[in-house]
């Protein structure tokens, strides 16, 4: 009977380690998951913001374009 009482007793203590174990991962694992988790909102926002200024660079491309083509039937129209 004691032998049995201390197999028990062995098997608990192993799963008492390997719980401490996972908790310590798992704390690990989230404190990454947050890094990554603000990685990745900072390169969204930074995909946003080059987005628009993208977007004015193509009109402000288009603009001059538009005025260049306008200028060119103008001088066309001249000869």
């Amino acid at each position: 009977m004691s032998g049995k009482i201390e197999s028990l007793t062995e098997k608990v203590e192993k799963v008492l380690v390997l719980l401490d174990k996972i908790k310590s991962e798992n704390a690990s694992l989230k404190q990454e998951n947050a890094k990554l988790r603000s990685e990745a909102a900072s390169i969204r926002k930074e995909y946003r913001k080059l987005k628009l200024g993208s977007a004015d660079q193509s009109e402000a491309v288009k603009s001059r374009l538009v005025a260049v083509l306008g200028r060119l039937e103008e001088l066309e129209s001249l000869h």
